[in-house]
């Protein structure tokens, strides 16, 4: 493995990770419905700002 290989590897690893954070953030939020309240399964508890 050479430097740039390492590079390569730590950039994918950080954009998971910002990805894992952002999903996170997101479903601390509330907004735990990836692809919209017509096909989430808690869509009847949400609230009508949230919709």
């Amino acid at each position: 493995m050479n430097f740039s290989d390492i590079i390569v590897i730590s950039i994918i690893v950080v954009i998971i990770a910002g990805v894992v954070v952002f999903m996170k953030k997101q479903k601390k939020n509330g907004s735990g419905c990836h692809s919209g309240c017509s096909g989430c399964s808690k869509s009847e508890g949400c609230s009508t700002i949230n919709k």
